[in-house]
């Protein structure tokens, strides 16, 4: 099976410990990938606003981007098929590699409320970027700031139409209501809540509710369920495969398509996981588990992979 993940954070857990995109004890790497069938992972560099506030964002995200460079070269050199993703025609080729990645930041204060800096990163690489984590930076408010009513900022629709413009995916996980509503006003183009639940199911302000859903699918976006326990379920510790399954099922009913859904795990940046997937591994038993439940081939092509391919043919 290939499998597209809209959302991982083990970059931050490779430069933190010096480890292997190909093979290490995390939640994700390349050989596990390999061996489930393949599969597209978005890479984020997340950038932790508690640290860099004010200063050094972009100086942080650069150290994660050059560990990733340095990653690709070492799998380039052993040999290794890993394809990275920039363009519409690397899209469209990549069930044709055993790999492939996308780079992605995660928190816009990442580019340290520059355009220039913003352009620059396109050019290293970067294909998609959250535009907050979950508290204010200068593009928008996020959940954390729901108080304040704020939405996104000058600067913020600017950083919106730009990447509209380079070919950049717009993520909104991790915004604030008001900011989610002004960039469905303000892009031109799909957008991506790349780790983000139903709030019907479960009441935590980091999941969408139903109008932000139907939302994204009026926009023809995507939203990508995460396995964040906490996300899951009101008790992280009844999280498992029946609870991603039931946030896959009550988007697809309210949808009525099978269009606008697929995953976005965030392995190695959840602290509660489903009790039953442990890392990229298990991925053979949800899906599984989604045969299952009787739906249909083409549905579940859809939501492993063929969704977000068609995502990035429309953006990229």
């Amino acid at each position: 099976m290939f499998i597209c993940d809209c959302h991982c954070d083990t970059l931050t857990e490779l430069y933190k410990k010096g480890t292997s995109l190909y093979d290490n004890d995390q939640h994700f790497d390349i050989k596990r990938q390999i061996e489930l069938g393949g599969g597209l992972q978005f890479c984020a560099i997340f950038v932790p606003t508690h640290e860099f506030r004010y200063y050094g964002g972009l100086r942080y995200t650069l150290s994660l981007l050059d560990k990733y460079k340095q990653e690709l070269k070492a799998l380039q050199e052993k040999g290794i098929d890993v394809l990275p993703v920039l363009t519409k025609a690397d899209a469209a080729d990549v069930l044709n590699h055993k790999a492939a990645t996308l780079l992605a930041i995660e928190e816009g204060g990442a580019i340290d409320g520059s355009l220039e800096a913003l352009r620059m990163l396109y050019e290293l690489g970067v294909r998609a970027m959250t535009l907050t984590w979950s508290n204010r930076n200068d593009i928008a408010d996020g959940v954390n700031e729901e108080c304040s009513g704020g939405g996104l900022t000058t600067f913020g629709r600017q950083v919106v139409a730009e990447m509209n413009r380079l070919g950049m995916l717009v993520d909104v996980s991790h915004i604030a209501t008001a900011g989610f509503w002004d960039v469905i006003e303000t892009s031109t183009k799909p957008i991506i809540a790349t780790h983000s639940n139903a709030k019907t199911l479960c009441s935590h302000p980091r999941n969408l509710n139903d109008d932000q859903i139907k939302a994204i699918n009026a926009n023809d976006g995507l939203i990508g369920i995460t396995f964040a326990g906490q996300f899951l379920e009101e008790d992280y510790n009844n999280a498992c495969i029946d609870s991603v399954y039931r946030h896959i099922d009550y988007m697809l009913n309210l949808l009525g398509n099978d269009d606008h859904v697929g995953f976005g795990s965030d392995f190695d940046g959840i602290s509660h996981p489903p009790y039953n997937i442990h890392g990229v591994q298990d991925y053979k038993p949800l899906i599984e588990y989604l045969q299952s439940k009787n739906y249909s081939d083409s549905t579940i092509e859809k939501i492993t992979h063929k969704n977000v391919l068609n995502l990035l043919s429309k953006v990229l």
